[in-house]
């Protein structure tokens, strides 16, 4: 929002607020919020150090800190975010009503474990600041702002009345096609001030995808990689197992010789072949489980195990192990027995 236009908060929020109730009457709209940050943006909140009433004053680099979203009073439901005590922010919670905060479960787990936060005073930074006292009138689910995070971080949320900014994101939920809003959307908001730009339209479900995309592309390429190891490891297990054959013609030509069964000699490959698999699996496959576990530790949501995935895998290299052997004994059955004596 220009500043020249915009010079102060009273403005700002007497806009956004306008824009909210535009949205809102837009037919299919179920409800409408703004908010500073979405969730899976992968954009860090803003931080925030904050002070607690009544606790013992402390040094700069000890004061507690949290990230801080500001937000319209509708955001927890339009999101699912759950209501887990006290209540949302309404309009009541403008700039002349009473400051209020809503914290997040992690903030209240870790800044208030022995009591109910429900009633406790607050302000933004160290005890001497001049921030006004925010009373914590709720306290609601923990939402996860970035993929590469594995941890939840405590979260101070500010209603948008009370800490305008010059800019939110307008967050709303539709009936049906999201995408079929978008010009009904930008004429709402043009319908307040026509010279306020709509950077950016898209659905929640495209801004996952974006904030993921570098998972899509590493996917891509762990899936040409594993192609190109399958079709190597299967490559390598065929050549050992029709070498080994090959070596032992000599072995079958006696065999024959003496009278031994084709069938039998067929199975004596076949077990020589599932051996030498079951010792390659029962060394590979607990060593891939390890380090999938150990990279789904490192990079939450990236590498999950699946043993399904592991078991197909192991049964396609048992089966190329089959016909690794199958094959070259096929041929070697076919050998006559004298040739066989005299192969080298």
């Amino acid at each position: 929002m220009p500043e020249i236009a915009y010079p102060d908060s009273v403005k700002r929020g007497a806009f956004f607020q306008t824009a909210l109730r535009e949205v809102s009457s837009l037919g299919g709209v179920t409800g409408a919020a703004v908010t500073s940050n979405l969730p899976a943006s992968n954009v860090d909140n803003e931080k925030t150090l904050f002070t607690i009433q009544g606790r013992a004053a402390l040094q700069a680099n000890e004061v507690p800190a949290a990230d801080f979203q500001t937000i319209s009073g509708d955001y927890f439901s339009l999101l699912k975010i759950p209501l887990i005590a006290g209540r949302f922010f309404t309009e009541a919670d403008n700039a002349t009503g009473a400051r209020v905060a809503i914290i997040s479960r992690t903030m209240a787990n870790r800044f208030w474990p022995a009591r109910d936060p429900l009633g406790q005073r607050l302000k933004l930074g160290a005890a001497d600041s001049a921030e006004p006292w925010l009373t914590v009138v709720g306290i609601v689910g923990d939402a996860r702002q970035n993929w590469w995070n594995p941890a939840t971080f405590p979260v101070l949320y500010l209603p948008y009345l009370q800490s305008s900014r010059s800019s939110f994101r307008f967050v709303f939920r539709v009936a049906s096609n999201p995408t079929s809003y978008a010009l009904a959307a930008r004429s709402a908001i043009a319908q307040v001030d026509p010279e306020i730009p709509v950077t950016e339209l898209k659905t929640l479900k495209t801004e996952v995808q974006d904030s993921i995309a570098i998972v899509h592309i590493m996917g891509i390429l762990m899936a040409i990689f594993a192609v190109v190891a399958l079709l190597l490891s299967s490559i390598g297990v065929y050549g050992i197992l029709a070498e080994n054959v090959a070596q032992r013609t000599h072995d079958f030509g006696i065999r024959f010789a003496l009278g031994a069964n084709p069938r039998d000699v067929l199975r004596l490959v076949f077990r020589h072949a599932l051996t030498v698999s079951g010792v390659g699996l029962a060394i590979g496959l607990p060593i891939s489980f390890a380090v999938s576990r150990a990279m789904a530790a490192f990079v939450f949501g990236i590498v999950s195990v699946s043993l399904p995935t592991l078991g197909l895998l192991a049964g396609l290299l048992i089966g190329v192990a089959l016909v690794g052997g199958y094959f070259p004994a096929r041929r070697a059955l076919r050998v006559d027995p004298m040739v066989a004596l005299r192969y080298e």
